[in-house]
């Protein structure tokens, strides 16, 4: 391809692809995990690697060629969204380093090199491959196009032959825009409608950082005209199913500012829909390469694409040519219930209808909305129309309003939910809604902007707070999307989603009352054929949409609930069952109250904690005040509470360690820093009290072997163990019975993809109810010993007992005064998930805790013997040893 030199010396010459270049690539398989489609490459020159030889135009080069798939999988053991399990990766990737030479004057490069690493069968590898370009020039235009080919230098007999990779460039070195001319200008110039487009603020620096020309403007829906079936006379480009595309991507390659006028180079692509979502990938037969400007008096975008000719078998003698066809994208400046879209356009030929190539004009509209694409334009309007109508069909009763209660502000970000669709009392579907305009503002995002929008009307009059009497009724737009359940199957021809190739989509307008909270709305749905074939302007219209919103003052976990009809007879192909619609309210001011609550639960914990530190210090100077007291505090009681600290530092050691996606994960805005923060103080104080508590464990384990004398009172623990444990163990038993009857009686399908409890967690709730019931095992060994001591402080037992019982109290408090969080990691103090945590747990367990504690204080002030019955009571006390005898070594307390 190119003749050999010995390089002389470091050029200054700049490389035509540059530092770093892209391109597409096939073939490869036996090395790469690719598939048969197109797939992305890289150029890297090696910086200050270009080397002039003795030869004048031959220049020595050094780079580095990476190849990637675009397949991937997960694996997630089961689990939703990988939650629990392995996510991995699968792209393949290959890197060659190559040296070789490039020839300006023809401009063909060869470079050898070498590639090693592991196939996608597992087994490493060495390769030899040459690299070989063609048109590598200095200079470009639009029927410039780098292409070329990778090949095994090994025979194709020996294991570390790979088959050709092919590759496939767009050069960007000195691009000449050839495409605008004054018979260009005319084309766009006729058969287009006069309506403009939305102007942007351009100059040199903001058109190529615009986020809707400079990137990628992706998932453009294609509508085409009523008589179009199949791909023949009806679309630019020639699909091998004939099945006609339904998504277009306009990908801008370049962006520039030239004599005046913003241009930009595109690729033009074409999907099938299903293919779409799953690999978006290079397809030279389903794309277009053009020239672009922006029409600043029209307001819109100007291309003019061509037809990427002659790579069916091979990369070489690939060329552009019939540059027929031509688009025009524009940001429309008025919506209506019928277009919605912030982008839309033409497609169509500049060729006779006689003409090969000609195709049927063809529209598009952006299928996603995207708020970012809002804020480069001004001028916005939008047009009520169906308002007559919904005032006859919504019509309510009046005084119904409850004057006590407060709904969702209109201009709020409350108004937008998440839903789940019922047909037939089925879950079918789940969607979104979020509103469009409430009265002559644009919504975005939850932010009304007071300027540079307005709303008129066209058919109707709109219905302002005086024409309809009530400061508290608002015209409001909205935009509603619902996606078929995965595994949902609908056998009924009367569903809404059977003229649906993939979701519904509806556009509604109508009034919304904020004294009541009724939202009411007529819909119009955009309409596919049964070929899954889009349309232009084809809508249906008769529609009712209903919405319920809950108090923002309730603390119930409402619902928003809706409702959608068809007002259509059933005879009417176009007629639908009517569905059920809910949402959960999350309501920012509940949020608010939330963030508050939140902050006090960390404050509670600091201070629960806090408080039992210091109430482990009273103990242990009051076992050092009496060391006497030692041997007659109970080992288990001691157990429980030190295992009581242990658990949570271990579950959220853990937590750190698995980085489980359940805990902690709700935060809002700063406020995430502030109760990281304090998390990390209530863990330290945990410890703290955990090393008091292990310290006094310690001090009583040390008390029975140290003390011959009182060998007797191992034989009583050893009795108060048989009591005790039993209970423990059938405690534990019919807990896990009542959870597994609780797990079943509240299985549905919205609990089907949360996380399962951990081990730990499992046993977390029977361990606090246990730690609640502390003073029980030494109730139980005071009876066994009938001891008259004062062996536990009051400060000690009472405080404890105080700081075990007040979560309970602060549930029933929670519960009456906050909306419930589904559990979602914002609870920082008394979770409610856990199975001990109710309105009769929290009524039972503390009276239980404070019994007690009475039976304690009473036991050691009249006698262990004190709260049985007469018939009961022994005259026997344990006979201790004189004290100098008894007396227990505790220095180094």
């Amino acid at each position: 391809m190119v003749p050999e030199s010995s390089s002389t010396k470091l050029s200054f010459n700049s490389f035509p692809l540059g530092d770093h270049h892209t391109g597409y690539y096939t073939g490869g398989d036996s090395i790469i995990d690719a598939n048969a489609s197109w797939n992305h490459f890289s150029f890297q020159l090696q910086p200050r690697k270009i080397l002039a030889t003795q030869v004048s135009d031959l220049f020595k080069v050094k780079g580095l060629v990476s190849f990637k798939s675009t397949n991937t999988y997960s694996i997630s053991n089961g689990t939703r969204f990988g939650y629990g399990g392995r996510s991995r990766d699968r792209r393949g990737y290959l890197t060659f380093k190559l040296e070789g030479f490039w020839s300006e004057s023809s401009g063909k490069v060869c470079m050898v090199g070498t590639s090693s690493g592991d196939s996608k069968r597992g087994n490493s590898f060495n390769l030899d491959a040459v690299l070989k370009l063609n048109n590598v020039f200095n200079a470009s235009n639009i029927s410039s196009l780098v292409s070329g080919s990778l090949e095994s230098l090994s025979s194709k007999k020996d294991e570390n032959y790979f088959q050709p990779f092919s590759l496939f460039m767009f050069p960007k070195a000195n691009y000449k825009y050839t495409l605008d001319s004054i018979e260009v200008d005319n084309d766009f110039s006729k058969g287009i409608d006069a309506e403009q487009g939305l102007s942007l603020n351009l100059n040199k620096l903001s058109f190529c950082s615009s986020y809707s020309l400079g990137g990628t403007t992706r998932a453009l829906k294609l509508e085409y005209s009523s008589d179009c079936n199949s791909a023949k006379n009806c679309t630019p480009i020639s699909g091998s199913s004939g099945q006609l595309p339904s998504i277009m991507s306009l990908d801008a390659i370049e962006c520039t500012h030239t004599n005046e006028k913003h241009r930009l180079r595109v690729v033009v692509a074409f999907f099938d829909i299903s293919y779409w979502h799953y690999n978006p990938s290079f397809n030279p037969k389903t794309m277009l390469v053009g020239e672009g400007w922006w029409d600043e008096k029209k307001n819109s975008l100007c291309v003019v694409a061509c037809h990427i000719i002659g790579m069916e078998s091979s990369s070489d003698g690939t060329n552009v040519s019939d540059c027929s066809v031509r688009l025009r994208l524009r940001f429309p400046s008025i919506w209506s219930i019928n277009y919605t879209s912030t982008i839309e356009g033409q497609i169509w030929s500049n060729k006779t209808a006689k003409g090969q190539g000609y195709f049927k004009r063809i529209t598009f509209r952006n299928e996603y909305d995207d708020y970012r694409v809002r804020g480069e334009v001004h001028g916005l309007k939008y047009e009520y129309s169906q308002l007559d109508r919904v005032k006859q069909l919504c019509q309510t009763p009046k005084d119904v309003k409850d004057k006590g209660k407060r709904y969702p502000d209109a201009y709020s970000y409350d108004m937008r939910f998440d839903m789940s669709v019922r047909e037939s009392n089925k879950r079918v579907a789940w969607g979104s809604g979020a509103p469009l305009t409430v009265d002559d503002q644009l919504y975005e995002s939850g932010v009304m902007h007071f300027d540079s929008y307005s709303v008129s009307s066209s058919s109707t009059e709109i219905l302002d707070s005086d024409s309809l009497n009530n400061d508290s009724l608002f015209n409001i737009s909205y935009k509603f999307t619902m996606y078929l359940m995965s595994y949902s199957t609908l056998s009924d021809r009367n569903s809404l989603f059977n003229l649906s190739y993939e979701n519904v989509k509806i556009s509604a307008e109508g009034i919304y009352d904020v004294g009541a909270g009724n939202l009411c709305m007529v819909g119009c749905r955009d309409l596919s054929s049964n070929n899954g074939t889009p349309k232009a302007h084809s809508m249906d219209c008769e529609i009712l949409m209903k919405f319920q919103f809950p108090s923002i003052d309730s603390i119930d976990g409402s619902r928003i609930k809706g409702s959608i009809e068809s007002r259509r007879k059933k005879s009417d192909p176009l007629y639908f069952k009517s569905l059920d619609l809910s949402a959960t309210a999350y309501y920012t001011e509940a949020a608010r109250r939330n963030l508050w609550r939140m902050d006090m639960e960390v404050l509670m914990a600091l201070v629960s904690t806090t408080l039992a530190c210091v109430f482990v210090v009273l103990q242990l100077y009051h076992v050092k005040k009496h060391p006497n007291v030692l041997p007659f505090i109970s080992l288990i009681m001691m157990s429980v509470l030190t295992l009581g600290y242990m658990i949570p530092l271990i579950l959220n050691f853990e937590a750190v360690l698995t980085q489980n996606p359940n805990k902690r994960n709700f935060v809002i805005g700063n406020v995430g820093i502030w109760l990281e923060v304090n998390e990390i103080s209530v863990r330290m104080i945990t410890m703290v009290a955990f090393l008091l508590q292990s310290r006094l464990l310690y001090l009583t384990w040390s008390s029975r072997k140290s003390d011959q004398s009182n060998k007797g009172l191992l034989i009583v623990e050893r009795k108060a163990a048989y009591v005790t444990l039993p209970l423990y163990a059938a405690g534990l038993l019919i807990a896990l019975l009542l959870k597994l009857k609780k797990d079943r009686d509240t299985a549905s399908f919205g609990q089907v993809y949360r996380q399962n409890p951990s081990s730990w967690d499992n046993f977390k709730s029977y361990g606090g109810l246990v730690s609640d019931g502390f003073l029980l095992p030494q109730i139980i060994l005071n009876l066994f010993s009938n001891m008259e001591e004062n062996v536990l402080s009051c400060s000690f037992y009472f405080g404890t007992t105080f700081v075990r019982l007040l979560p309970h109290a602060y549930d029933l408090y929670r519960a009456q005064n906050y909306a419930s969080q589904d559990d979602n990691g914002s609870y920082y103090y008394a979770e409610p998930s856990e199975d001990f945590y109710s309105t009769a747990w929290d009524i039972v367990i503390p009276l239980g805790g404070i019994l007690f504690a009475i039976i304690i204080y009473l036991q050691q002030r009249f006698g262990a013997h004190y709260i049985l019955p007469r018939r009961f009571k022994g005259s026997k006390v344990y006979e201790k040893v004189p004290d100098s005898e008894a007396e227990v070594e505790t220095t180094n307390m």
